[in-house]
């Protein structure tokens, strides 16, 4: 692998900057995640009857299989998982859904993590996993629904995502999507932007949409919105590390110049946006929501 500074002058474009970020950072998450050995990346919701941080980690595929019941076929359903990590999810619906569960990463390093994973579960016929950009789906096959979690905002266009999607999946498919929206609130902050420029340049994100522009922008690709859930009051801000991590942001803070080059190392971007992250959600400025869609 290149070293950081033949990647920072390499100019790489936006894809190529979130599928280095991964490969990068993932064996660290992985080691740093809420529910060691989960093989869970995203984060814990811990909605009223959650107990455990096991049970808050597996929430959002909870839900989803919750949506997904009913919806898909009882035989041979076709599922597929955007951004899938290292397979965490996919094998957890693997286990409700009987059919094949396909995702797609754009990390070398998750795709190589997840085939290992399917392996040893006993899951490799059942699910697949490939190394690409899911903007750049195959024409087929067609799925019976997708899910994505934390996943759509690195997209750098979704008014152009949605109708590829929306082309790939089934009449009656469903694409789940739970993630980060952006609110109206103190439009035209200073504070606001500087924490939502930072959380785009540390996560490297590349589509930041309020909920309801998601809603219009699907409408126009054939989704019609089924359910908006907000799980923000639910998310667990300020721990510990969340502490550790500002207080080492905030070190940065005072010389903007040595805080743009840090953000371009994955290492230090993941600190940058996820501290960004943490004073957005708080403030409001950024929700979480667990939203479906459906094609008519």
């Amino acid at each position: 692998m290149s070293s950081t500074s033949e990647r920072v002058a390499s100019g790489l474009g936006h894809v190529d900057r979130v599928a280095d970020y991964y490969d990068d950072n993932t064996r660290r998450f992985l080691l740093v995640a809420e529910s060691p050995g989960s093989d869970a990346i995203h984060r814990g919701v811990w909605t009223p009857d959650v107990t455990n941080v096991t049970q808050a980690v597996d929430t959002v595929n909870r839900l989803m299989i919750e949506r997904l019941r009913g919806q898909t076929p009882s035989e041979n359903a076709r599922v597929l998982d955007l951004g899938c990590g290292v397979g965490g999810t996919m094998v957890r619906l693997a286990r409700e859904v009987d059919g094949i569960i396909s995702g797609v990463t754009i990390s070398r390093v998750q795709a190589e993590i997840a085939a290992k994973r399917f392996a040893r579960e006993g899951l490799s016929d059942r699910c697949h996993v490939f190394c690409a950009d899911f903007a750049e789906l195959p024409a087929e096959p067609h799925y019976d629904a997708m899910v994505a979690v934390e996943a759509v905002v690195h997209s750098p266009s979704l008014e152009s995502l949605l109708p590829s999607l929306a082309e790939r999946l089934r009449p009656g498919g469903r694409l789940i999507l739970c993630d980060d929206w952006m609110t109206d609130k103190d439009r035209g902050l200073a504070a606001r932007k500087l924490c939502l420029d930072q959380f785009r340049a540390g996560w490297r994100i590349g589509s930041l949409h309020t909920v309801a522009e998601l809603v219009a922008m699907s409408g126009r690709a054939g989704l019609h919105l089924v359910e908006d859930k907000d799980l923000t009051e639910y998310l667990r801000l300020g721990r510990p590390r969340d502490r550790v991590v500002k207080m080492a942001v905030g070190a940065t803070a005072a010389v903007p110049r040595l805080r743009n080059r840090l953000v371009e190392i994955p290492f230090w971007a993941n600190m940058i946006g996820g501290s960004a992250l943490q004073v957005g959600l708080s403030r409001r400025w950024l929700e979480y929501h667990f939203i479906v869609l459906e094609k008519a």
